[in-house]
């Protein structure tokens, strides 16, 4: 962040400071993949003993909201306890999404509800990311299918970060809200078990950490800050559909398409682990970087990983990648290495080398030419099949990162953008009395230039109590 002198503080305070008052009468803000909390009564703007009701969600449609009593977490009208969980799908700005580049739903949500008799006004800032540590991370009590125990409220934010993530029921089906872990949640939940898992040829079968409970490793993985996601891999400059050619590979790579391999039939098995998809994608740029020529992937995982079964029983949990090989060197290979071969190898080690992912386990080939000449730069990790059931394409196992614990959120970051500024402030300005207290300002001071997962701004002045009366006063005069 680059240094602000007093004045420049002063005038961006000033600036913000005559920004108009908050829309509704309580504003919160959260983020994308939270179960989001809004709890009313402990708001200092809501008098003790305040009774709730008359909730009023319309502007939340296609989103979750879940009152404490629907989440056995109390009583809505006695604690006027609420969750909002965004829907990740409403991602687009006819579906309210300002924030096209971030996973998930970004926007503005507006209710209202009856407090004391008084019908009140309240909109949520869905912010992108999700919370790692400290309140809005995701908790567990070893939640699992059909278990009477199970808490709504933890199951509701673990199935949350489970949408958010993008993972999916066996069959493809959205993991829906419900407080409730049923089989949809089940089954994505044993698919995110058995990619942080990880290994050759993983399952959620045959996984050891796939068994659907949510322990305390599942929920550190689910607030993990590398979390894995569940994508589909996008060719930025596919081929004309109808047209596909092998003789006319584009850009780093291209998806063999599924049907009659013309173009019209979309690759099934075009999804995957992050970590996956980003071995692949610069695994491909540093093998045309090295030798020209294009990657082609014959499949990774289906839509939700299981349907893969029908096709490569390896490739369930998004983290096995097939990639085509020049046909020339469809055979067992005879002791000297060939020019397509040769490429091969280099292709190879091209995504064993790729520089930031999470590194490749194993590749594995039907040709003994190209397994020695990998092991011979990277020993151990070409495998021969003798089977020949890998002689047109190299299978490349994926593996699984070290995981880094989640991020928590800023204190004094009321606007939840991961950085405390001058933002704040009009924020704790106009919260100030209905959601915010003279002490929160206390703690944006003390924490004035912090940015999420970083250390302290350098040479960021923190503002004084004089440049903030002078900045509320000028907010104070143009607001008569």
């Amino acid at each position: 962040m680059p240094f602000r002198s007093a004045a420049t503080t002063l005038a961006l305070l000033f600036l913000l400071a005559s920004s108009g008052a908050s829309a509704a009468d309580f504003e919160f803000y959260g983020r994308a993949g939270d179960a989001i909390e809004l709890d009313f009564g402990a708001l200092p703007g809501v008098a003790a003993g305040a009774t709730f009701g008359g909730l009023s969600t319309g502007g939340f449609l296609g989103h979750s909201v879940y009152t404490s009593s629907q989440l056995s977490q109390g009583s809505f009208a006695t604690d006027g306890r609420l969750w909002v969980l965004a829907n990740p799908r409403f991602d687009t700005p006819g579906q309210g999404d300002v924030n096209s580049t971030a996973r998930g739903f970004q926007g503005r949500l507006e209710g209202s509800l009856v407090i004391g008799g008084q019908t009140k006004t309240f909109a949520v800032t869905v912010q992108p990311g999700y919370t790692g540590a400290g309140d809005g991370a995701v908790l567990q009590s070893f939640e699992r299918v059909n278990r009477t125990a199970n808490n709504p409220l933890y199951v509701a934010q673990q199935q949350q970060r489970l949408r958010y993530f993008g993972f999916v029921a066996e069959g493809g089906s959205p993991v829906a809200v419900s407080g409730a872990f049923n089989t949809a949640t089940d089954t994505a939940m044993q698919t995110f078990q058995a990619v942080f898992d990880g290994g050759v040829n993983a399952t959620q079968s045959s996984s050891s950490q796939a068994d659907g409970i949510v322990g305390p490793t599942t929920a550190a993985w689910l607030n993990a800050a590398n979390a894995p996601t569940w994508d589909e891999l996008i060719d930025p400059d596919p081929q004309v559909p109808g047209t596909f050619s092998l003789s006319n590979l584009i850009g780093d790579f291209d998806i063999l398409p599924g049907g009659d391999r013309s173009g019209t039939t979309p690759q099934p098995e075009r999804f995957g682990a992050s970590w996956a998809l980003d071995v692949f994608t610069k695994g491909s740029a540093l093998a045309k970087q090295t030798t020209g020529v294009t990657q082609m992937t014959n499949g990774i995982s289906t839509l939700d990983g299981y349907g893969s079964g029908a096709f490569h029983s390896s490739h369930r949990v998004g983290l096995d990648i097939d990639v085509h090989v020049d046909s020339s060197t469809w055979n067992v290979g005879n002791g000297s290495l060939s020019f397509a071969e040769s490429q091969v190898v280099q292709h190879a080690l091209a995504f064993i080398n790729a520089p930031g992912t999470t590194g490749v386990t194993r590749v594995l080939t039907s040709n003994n030419d190209i397994r020695n000449a990998i092991n011979a730069q990277a020993p151990g990790v070409a495998v021969l099949d003798a089977s020949n059931g890998h002689l047109n394409h190299l299978h490349i196992d994926v593996g699984v990162p070290t995981r880094i614990d989640g991020l928590a959120n800023l204190p004094g970051d009321f606007n939840f953008d991961d950085v405390v500024d001058a933002a704040d402030y009009t924020v704790w300005r106009d919260g100030l009395g209905k959601t915010l207290t003279q002490a929160d300002y206390t703690v944006w001071q003390a924490n004035y230039g912090a940015v999420r997962g970083g250390t302290a701004a350098v040479a960021v002045p923190e503002p004084t109590g004089v440049l903030l009366l002078a900045a509320a006063a000028f907010g104070r005069r143009r607001r008569r």
